[in-house]
């Protein structure tokens, strides 16, 4: 399974994988970061409505500063392009680099769930 995934569902959900984020995963994390924020702006501009994503970090256990700031700066882009984005299965310290990655980037429309299911129900609640 890829480290760094980027899909759109049939409902129009932009689902995305996130693995380790080493310096060694740098390139890949900014080359995701570039498709990510092309599918975000692809979706709104064919659908006319901000976007929903929902991001799979259960393989996510370890970070790098460096990859902070890439992600960082990709909440900030694609911040007025997304309605919600949910994040599930991430342990107390990833959840905890979380909750600074928010900080950072000022986002307030991204949560944290245990579950795939749970952050999903969230997601398509209006």
């Amino acid at each position: 399974m890829e480290h760094f995934e980027v899909e759109v569902d049939q409902k129009n959900i932009i689902r995305l994988r996130l693995g380790d984020l080493t310096l060694g995963k740098l390139d890949e994390l900014k080359e995701w970061t570039e498709k990510v924020s092309k599918t975000v702006l692809d979706l709104y501009n064919r659908t006319g409505e901000k976007v929903r994503t929902i991001i799979d970090i259960t393989d996510l256990k370890k970070y790098d500063s460096k990859a902070f700031i890439i992600l960082t700066s990709l909440l900030k882009t694609t911040e007025q392009y997304t309605l919600k984005t949910a994040t599930f299965g991430g342990d107390e310290y990833i959840l905890t680099a979380q909750d600074a990655l928010l900080a950072l980037s000022g986002r307030k429309n991204l949560k944290a769930f245990k579950t795939e299911e749970e952050a999903f129900d969230w997601l398509i609640l209006e």
